[in-house]
């Protein structure tokens, strides 16, 4: 993959939280990121661990993390196992599972999800 893929699609943590941002499919792997407001930053920092706790892992097996101003998901592509399109009603979305069985879903809306399964596909070949 020489040129990035990027899409514009929902994290979905659990099925009550959901954060909108853009995903970054690279030949490194996956990364999202989103904006919020200092009123989410509670529940941001309940879910996304900090950047200092991410340093002080070694950036290893710690794929959320979050600063002041951004939260962000970063899955190297090295350490994803399978990846797979799924429908919850009319939701389609995409769970990708990495080697610690950690699941990440991304929710696309009504939107067809088959060209970023085929994206995360090439970058775990590669």
């Amino acid at each position: 993959m020489s040129t990035p893929k990027k899409w514009i699609i929902n994290y979905i943590p659990s099925e009550k939280e959901r954060y909108t941002g853009d995903l970054v499919v690279t030949e490194e792997g996956l990364k999202f990121e989103t904006l919020y407001e200092s009123s989410n930053k509670t529940i941001v920092k309940a879910i996304f661990v900090d950047v200092a706790t991410f340093v002080a892992a070694g950036g290893h097996n710690v794929y959320r993390y979050s600063n002041d101003k951004t939260a962000t998901v970063e899955l190297p592509a090295s350490d994803i196992i399978k990846v797979e399109a799924r429908k919850k009603g009319l939701m389609k979305r995409v769970a990708v599972t990495m080697v610690n069985d950690e699941e990440f879903v991304f929710d696309y809306g009504m939107l067809p999800v088959k060209s970023l399964v085929a994206a995360i596909e090439e970058i775990m070949q590669s």
